[in-house]
């Protein structure tokens, strides 16, 4: 009896030890701040939204979701131009390195709104929520705009 508490107790603290190097990973602390929000007027269902993602902390995190009441769903995207062809990828997460911008954009990474509402419309605004793995989540106000004004690049570094 006595071998196998040793054996269970050497079990829990290997346990122990794992899950405190698992979580020594992430180190730092984040501190996102997200700039200015447009989104294409829609067409054919659905539309792109600009931001830029600015990681002023000295912790990485990592955009995990984008919630609106605006469409059915916003899906993180990214444009890859392969042998001259162009291809849209669905991705899960995108990484916000500290110290880094990273910017939504047609052509790179996006953000496609499926399914907009009637009320989503040149001029008009919607409330868009970024969801983090690390931060809180942050809500900004979104203008929709002609997609070729987003595609030209209005600035979208991000407010200070």
């Amino acid at each position: 009896m006595p071998v196998r508490r040793r054996a269970l107790a050497l079990r829990v603290r290997l346990l122990l030890i794992a899950l405190v190097l698992a979580g020594c990973g992430q180190s730092g602390t984040p501190e996102l701040h997200v700039g200015t929000v447009q989104a294409a007027d829609p067409i054919a269902g659905s539309s792109q939204i600009v931001l830029a993602v600015t990681n002023d902390g000295d912790g990485d995190d990592t955009l995990v979701a984008v919630e609106t009441d605006a469409a059915v769903a916003i899906e993180l995207h990214e444009t890859r131009i392969e042998d001259g062809q162009a291809t849209m990828e669905r991705l899960e997460e995108v990484p916000i390195p500290a110290g880094e911008t990273v910017r939504f954009q047609p052509g790179g990474l996006h953000l496609m709104m499926v399914g907009p509402d009637d009320e989503v419309e040149l001029g008009a605004t919607f409330e868009v929520t970024l969801e983090f793995d690390r931060s809180e989540d942050i809500t900004a106000t979104a203008e929709v705009r002609e997609l070729l004004d987003l595609a030209e690049g209005s600035d979208h570094d991000t407010d200070d």
